[in-house]
């Protein structure tokens, strides 16, 4: 289990512009291409029960609260099953193909509790802002500095140039597992509130099928008792194609 990670203190530290030695700029660019070969497909298992995943031609398990980089590509169903072999979800996804796609996650049931957000630096630039994935059963982020690592203290910036910088750093939200990922979606009470406490509902019904003896179960219930919204019974079977079914009803 990941623990909370918390911004740390906005700092900036000014560089004159210097230029970089031929050499050094090559091995450079030959990192650069190295990392192009890594996955660029981030698999969450936010439950408390391990799971077995099957993309394509791929098998895996996953333990509880963990995600892995399988290396897969292109149109795939992507199949999920308890390590007994019970069903939990079957659906097709699209992972990015070649070097340049953004990061992609394939959030199990939408289970994991993860945020993108701006570290400030300095006096900033633009706007900063914070974005939730919970709930998310497939999502891709472009434009991340900060993929599951901690951001640096400070950064250099050229003194000429803007006396501030907004980085973006995705990381778990709190412990990343799924009781905070149904409670953040419960929280929500803007404008996608609805599809926000559905995608609650969703997971829980996903604890309640395959993990029933849960000691969170109870107290979740009682809060979506307190928010009239129903406790989702045990349904066998696929849960994204019943999700998508009452959706439609």
């Amino acid at each position: 289990m990941v623990g909370e990670y918390r911004p740390p203190t906005s700092g900036i530290t000014a560089a004159h512009g210097i230029a970089v030695p031929r050499l050094l700029f090559v091995l450079c660019l030959l990192a650069a291409c190295s990392k192009h070969t890594e996955s660029k497909v981030y698999l969450f298992n936010g439950f408390d029960f391990p799971v077995v995943v099957t993309i394509g031609e791929t098998k895996l398990e996953l333990a509880p609260h963990s995600r892995t980089r399988p290396a897969v590509n292109g149109k795939a169903m992507v199949k999920v099953t308890t390590k007994q072999g019970a069903l939990i979800s079957e659906s097709e996804a699209n992972f990015p193909t070649g070097p340049k796609g953004c990061p992609y996650f394939y959030n199990i049931m939408g289970a994991a509790a993860y945020v993108q957000e701006d570290v400030v630096y300095g006096s900033g630039f633009g706007t900063p802002h914070v974005e939730r994935g919970a709930g998310e059963i497939s999502d891709s982020k472009c434009g991340i500095d900060y993929l599951f690592r901690d951001p640096p203290d400070s950064i250099s910036v050229n003194q000429y140039g803007p006396h501030g910088d907004n980085r973006r750093w995705l990381h778990y939200d709190g412990d990343g597992t799924w009781i905070t990922a149904v409670n953040t979606l419960l929280d929500d009470t803007g404008q996608w509130a609805s599809q926000s406490h559905g995608a609650a509902q969703r997971i829980v019904r996903a604890v309640v099928t395959h993990d029933p003896n849960n000691p969170a179960l109870p107290a979740i219930a009682e809060r979506l008792a307190n928010m009239q919204l129903a406790m989702p019974e045990a349904t066998p079977g696929n849960l994204l194609a019943s999700a998508r079914h009452k959706a439609k009803q």
